[in-house]
């Protein structure tokens, strides 16, 4: 039998994917355990695995580079969550780290097939994971609403993610997990009271 977050499509490869974004995947590369924060992308192959679930690909192949690069990067986003978060502004020194993995990717623009007819696109060259990840947090940067950036409600649970929901009252990083959890430790508690 499936265990719940195999048989979930918010994980892929035993990886969260509950984000909404690619930056924020990333963060949640470290959840909590047991013993305190897992380390998911645990060596070479798994660095590799991620990069592959996340959809950016094998990173030319190099699973020791990708894995410190993905560490590292890691390490430079969680501040920057937490600025976010708190609805202030990212720092020079952010800025230019982020603007430092830019300058490794290089685009062109495309036409492609959309849904309601062509649609003009941008396509990458083959650049870093970094680089692409960076450009995700870019973008979000400069289009999302800091004020959906949130922490899983539940106490065991350290996923972060960003609410897309109309109402902007998303509470867990997945109603199948922490969501269901949460609700059934409340029907249980009220069901004792009586």
């Amino acid at each position: 039998m499936a265990s719940a977050t195999e048989a979930s499509s918010e994980f892929r490869d035993g990886f969260p994917f509950v984000g909404g974004a690619t930056w924020l995947d990333l963060l949640n590369t470290t959840p909590a355990g047991e013993t305190g924060p897992q380390e998911l992308i645990d060596g070479p192959e798994r660095a590799l695995a991620w990069l592959r679930a996340a959809g950016l690909g094998d990173a030319a192949g190099n699973a020791d580079e990708a894995m410190a690069d993905l560490r590292a990067l890691r390490a430079e986003l969680r501040p920057v969550f937490e600025v976010l978060e708190a609805g202030k502004r990212l720092s020079d020194a952010v800025l230019t780290s982020v603007n430092r993995r830019l300058a490794g990717l290089n685009g062109h623009h495309v036409l492609q097939r959309g849904e309601q007819g062509p649609t003009l696109g941008l396509a990458f060259d083959p650049a870093g994971p970094a680089a692409l990840i960076a450009f995700d947090l870019a973008r979000f940067v400069c289009e999302a609403e800091p004020a959906r950036l949130k922490r899983c409600a539940a106490d065991h649970c350290t996923l972060v993610f960003y609410d897309r929901g109309r109402n902007n009252t998303r509470r867990w990083c997945t109603m199948s997990l922490c969501g269901n959890r949460d609700k059934v430790a409340r029907f249980r508690a009220r069901r004792a009271a009586r």
